[in-house]
């Protein structure tokens, strides 16, 4: 074992005396095990070790005991140990123990600024998370296992462990005399992982004792494929991709399956649950909503929504709800600042006719008779608007619909208007009431959009 994990490390340029190493510590088999062999190739490739203990605190003394074994686990052994114990107030709970876990790890990795952090997953935590992700319906993504290096966040993780099986474990720590802790909760198949180890696999392995290789080498064809796929979506992205959204259009004339898939990767990419129902969820709210010009979005999270228009795919990472109420009264011209934007208004001293800029511009020649009751605005109910060119009012959200402008943007636009009604909308909408009758009264602008 020692030879196979001094190549393992060899394999991801680890062995270095410059280089150091946080290493999960229960202080089971499987942590003593790593924890031991990397100790011994630390002695003599000089790396700093660094275990770390949390005590989850759910059995009270028999934790403390397990706790008070790591320790003197590290005393007699000459590592470097970092132990904590999880309030009670934590609740106890699978997956509440593995933020803790996650944050434990990532707060040390921070303070040593590590190069990485070892964990003692193995060939048969493997099966057993393997079979757990296929009674969830994780997809082919799930097939893929365990990785033997990937990310938490900043911290570059590392398994060294993962082409060995719970059997070679056992072995190891017997020939080497280690006393490993012993947790009694691991034979309590209330807990789904338990009851896959100790029922299912046991049964799995009277079909054939090899269970743990075959699904291992099942996980690395599922790598392979899944890297070839990769590979493939990378062209297809850049070709639905523009700036930071999705064209909707090239998306939904991609064929079901490579949509399937790309929402997949948005799921997975956004920590999301990513079961079929969750991607053929998406899948017909896209397609339902992809000929809307106003768009609608679809809650993801309380912080992340999916938007989905004619022109786009996109994720926002916030939703503005609330409407800004303060205005700004304009009694002459000048230059008048509102929500980050500069808002100008001059008088037109030309004799001649300007060259009128194209509507829909933040640049207007307007005819403007008075200044009674002109503001600056966002918009608010019952706000109306009389479109250049037309003879009747409409409703402003009538007009942005209509004009095809996001739901998540229609807050933020300035608005020039008279009480209720609005005389020009920036980039949207120019009012008739402004119409240039033989020369212009004013130039309006807005800038620093």
């Amino acid at each position: 074992m020692l030879i196979k994990i001094k190549s393992f490390l060899k394999k991801y340029n680890l062995l270095s005396s410059e280089k150091t190493f946080l290493v999960g510590f229960s202080g089971g088999y499987d942590s003593m095990c790593l924890l031991d062999i990397l100790n011994r190739i630390s002695k003599k490739e000089g790396f700093k070790l660094i275990a770390l203990h949390l005590n989850h605190n759910w059995r009270g003394k028999e934790s403390e005991i397990e706790q008070e074994n790591c320790v003197n686990y590290c005393k007699k052994n000459d590592i470097e140990l970092y132990t904590e114990t999880l309030d009670d107030s934590v609740q106890k709970t699978e997956t509440a123990a593995r933020e803790k876990r996650q944050e434990f790890f990532k707060k040390y990795y921070k303070k040593f600024n590590a190069d990485g952090l070892f964990l003692a997953h193995t060939k048969s935590d493997n099966t057993e998370t393997i079979i757990y992700r296929l009674t969830k319906g994780t997809g082919v993504k799930g097939l893929c296992g365990i990785l033997e290096n990937s990310k938490l966040d900043f911290c570059d993780v590392y398994r060294p462990l993962m082409s060995f099986s719970r059997k070679d474990i056992l072995r190891y720590c017997t020939v080497n005399k280690l006393v490993p802790n012993n947790d009694s909760s691991n034979f309590n198949v209330k807990y789904a992982r338990n009851f896959i180890r100790h029922q299912i696999v046991s049964e799995l392995k009277s079909i054939n004792p090899k269970i743990d290789d075959v699904i291992w080498n099942l996980s690395k064809i599922a790598v392979s494929e899944q890297n070839i796929v990769k590979e493939y979506l990378s062209k297809v992205k850049n070709q639905i991709e523009e700036n930071s959204y999705i064209n909707t259009n090239k998306f939904i004339n991609l064929s079901k399956d490579v949509q399937n898939k790309l929402i997949l990767d948005f799921l997975l990419e956004n920590n999301l649950d990513y079961d079929f129902a969750r991607v053929e969820e998406l899948y017909e709210f896209i397609n339902k909503n992809a000929k809307r010009k106003a768009g609608k979005t679809l809650s993801l999270t309380t912080n992340l929504w999916l938007y989905v228009s004619a022109e786009k795919i996109c994720k926002l990472n916030t939703l503005e709800t609330e409407k800004s109420e303060d205005s700004i009264l304009i009694k002459n011209c000048g230059c008048f600042k509102f929500l980050n934007c500069n808002f100008k208004i001059e008088e037109y001293k030309e004799k001649t006719m300007p060259i009128f800029p194209k509507e829909s511009e933040f640049f207007a020649y307007v005819n403007l008779e008075n200044f009674d009751d002109l503001k600056l605005c966002t918009r608010a109910q019952g706000f109306v608007i009389q479109p250049f060119g037309m003879k009747g009012k409409m409703k402003l959200k009538k007009l942005f619909i209509n004009k095809g402008v996001d739901k998540f943007k229609r807050d933020d636009i300035i608005l020039l208007c008279k009480n209720n009604e609005v005389l020009w909308a920036p980039g949207v909408c120019l009012s008739e009431k402004l119409r240039v009758k033989t020369l212009p009264t004013h130039v309006i602008k807005i800038e620093n959009r």
